[in-house]
């Protein structure tokens, strides 16, 4: 059987796009079902349960990582196809909505078990040193962007879950696991599926 064809970029920024806004609506509808988030801006239409910029914040956020991530010169531990990549992204959102089932759970309990997962997403989507810095920088940029809007108004966190200047404890962690994956998905939805089984290639 004949493998699809490579996807050009448009095609590719499209997906990767798509699927971190369904990550991104579906996770924060956990969150806000679940009391631990909830938007001020009243003003601002809702889709599903976010605030309408909110999944294409995210969404961009995923694709400008997977873009940049893509251009390393640093190697891929592993090389992912695009069944990969919505396996990756269905992790992630796992992940996500069991950090909203974590409300009220003491802030050791959650970070740990968080902490354990992002680390253990890591190691199956891609061990190596390219995905951790992306992660790492996601760790970092995702919660102080959510600080700042916190800060603005925009949103809050529920007071049980707010440890972290105004944002959630186990937020870096769960930033950390969706950075870790979306380094690799340009990738891995851009390339031919059946070529993405093959070594990984640092170019």
């Amino acid at each position: 059987m004949t493998s699809p064809p490579a996807l050009g970029t448009g095609a590719t920024a499209a997906l990767v796009f798509a699927l971190g806004f369904g990550v991104a609506l579906a996770g924060d509808a956990c969150h806000v079902a679940s009391g631990t988030t909830h938007y001020r801006w009243e003003s601002v239409p809702v889709l599903w349960r976010s605030a309408l910029w909110f999944p294409f914040l995210v969404a961009g956020s995923v694709l400008a990582t997977a873009w940049a991530a893509q251009r390393s010169p640093r190697p891929r531990a592993r090389a992912r196809s695009r069944p990969d990549a919505v396996l990756g992204a269905a992790a992630v959102l796992a992940l996500y909505a069991l950090t909203a089932a974590l409300r009220g759970q003491p802030t050791t309990v959650s970070v740990v078990l968080t902490a354990a997962i992002a680390a253990g997403v890591w190691a199956w989507w891609d061990p190596s040193p390219r995905a951790f810095v992306f992660g790492g920088a996601a760790a970092v940029v995702g919660p102080l962007a959510e600080i700042g809007l916190v800060e603005l108004g925009a949103a809050r966190y529920a007071g049980d879950t707010d440890g972290l200047f105004g944002v959630a404890p186990w937020l870096p962690c769960l930033y950390f696991a969706a950075g870790a994956v979306a380094s690799g998905v340009w990738e891995a939805i851009g390339s031919n599926p059946g070529a993405a089984r093959g070594p990984a290639r640092s170019g």
